[in-house]
């Protein structure tokens, strides 16, 4: 049996989750009346506005479908206020990311039963190569070297197949490819190692699988990305034939 059969088996079940289960957080306000203002920000009639912090991208905002919104957080320097929206159904930006018109950030923290199943619509959304999942390079290789150090400073999605993995003075590294490769790298901290582990997440034994990795790209040595919460890593794929 392979070591991270269990933990595939948890991240499906959680993934099934009922979207009112799922996104149901303390804080919820009903709100009527809200009209689109722009990508990914809706605002009310008594001035208000509202940002789906959960979301990267250009997406306008179904705003008549929201009917409720739990605030994430205090209001910007533009006055907007980073929110998670629900509709009837469910969250709004589930919606979004099913059409593939954005991608899902790490930018606010949301329950981890939420967050997995938005990352489930964003994932029909890149299999299915929907909206900007169409464009090549909207989901990186993380062995395209040129493509990585391109991205230093950005936030980016990436996948493959892991090389090794091995830990080092309390930091453990998922490779995705040999050393000076210019592959990417993904590090995280013994510190946050309990909240992947409490995710089903074992890093440990990633060797072989599909992830997809979020974070932002940083260019020292190689190419790698800081991963402090469990959301930057998504386990697309258990090994395959040819995985070592």
């Amino acid at each position: 049996m392979r070591p991270l059969t269990g933990v595939v088996a948890l991240a499906c079940a959680v993934a099934m989750a009922r979207p009112a289960a799922a996104c149901a957080p303390e804080g919820l306000q009903p709100v009527a009346g809200l009209a689109a203002q722009g990508p990914l920000l809706v605002g009310a009639a008594d001035g208000r506005r509202f940002r789906l912090a959960v979301l990267v991208g250009e997406a306008p905002v179904p705003a008549g479908r929201i009917i409720r919104i739990a605030p994430l957080g205090p209001a910007d320097r533009h006055d907007r206020v980073p929110v998670l929206a629900l509709g009837p159904d469910g969250p709004v930006e589930a919606e979004i990311l099913r059409q593939g018109l954005a991608r899902l950030s790490l930018a606010h923290r949301i329950a981890r039963d939420c967050w997995v199943l938005l990352e489930r619509a964003e994932g029909e959304a890149i299999a299915a190569q929907r909206g900007i999942w169409a464009t090549p390079r909207s989901l990186l290789d993380t062995n395209d070297d040129a493509a990585l150090a391109a991205s230093e400073g950005r936030f980016i999605i990436a996948t493959s197949r892991v090389r090794s993995v091995r830990t080092v003075n309390r930091i453990t590294y998922v490779n995705f490819g040999p050393p000076g490769a210019g592959a990417l790298t993904v590090t995280i901290r013994e510190a946050d190692m309990g909240a992947f582990r409490a995710a089903g997440l074992e890093p440990a034994a990633f060797r072989g699988h599909m992830l997809r990795v979020r974070g932002v790209v940083t260019i020292r040595r190689g190419p790698f990305i800081a991963a402090a919460v469990p959301e930057a890593l998504t386990i697309a794929e258990a090994p395959g034939g040819g995985a070592r």
